[in-house]
């Protein structure tokens, strides 16, 4: 499987600290909580939570799982995982991987509206512009990429390619 690189090590390092000195500004007097929605988001939350704890501000870090219904034509997402009541009087960030036509960010900021949050903001990875999203806005992005199946930094195509360091595009010819 062929990559064509996006992004260098250098680079992904260089925005996640940036996205990681942005949070430090607008959550240095309140405690955040970070909720990861995807599992190619992991490595990205764990890096910002990282640098947040470097920068001594109080946070803690939880995961949902979801995916799409057996019903994939619905477009429906089941979250599992989910307890709004940790999230009460909280400023909450949902991390998303890729942020394509927002379904899975979309269905999590539905429950989030359940929960009585202070403050919901989003961050993806990856932005991907090629295709309209309708009431989701992001906050907080990596890289925005017109189009291709994304890989690296926890991106995975198959359960390959996660590990590198590099965030690139799997070769046209094999999508």
């Amino acid at each position: 499987m062929q990559v064509l690189p996006l992004f260098s090590a250098t680079e992904v390092q260089a925005r996640v600290s940036e996205i990681a000195d942005r949070l430090y500004r607008d959550y240095a007097d309140s405690p955040l909580t970070i909720l990861c929605i995807a599992a190619g988001a992991q490595r990205f939350a764990k890096a910002l939570s990282e640098r947040l704890l470097q920068g001594n501000v109080r946070h803690d870090l939880h995961y949902v799982t979801a995916r799409r219904t057996s019903e994939a034509d619905s477009g429906a997402v089941q979250v599992d995982g989910f307890d709004p009541t940790l999230l009460e009087e909280r400023d909450v960030l949902v991390v998303d991987d890729v942020a394509d036509q927002g379904t899975t960010l979309r269905a999590v900021l539905e429950l989030m509206a359940l929960a009585e949050t202070r403050t919901v903001r989003t961050a993806a990875l990856v932005d991907k512009r090629e295709r309209p999203r309708e009431g989701v806005r992001l906050d907080y992005v990596g890289f925005e990429v017109e189009r291709g199946w994304v890989v690296g930094y926890g991106l995975e195509v198959d359960g390959e390619l996660g590990e590198l360091d590099e965030i690139g595009v799997v070769s046209r010819s094999e999508t």
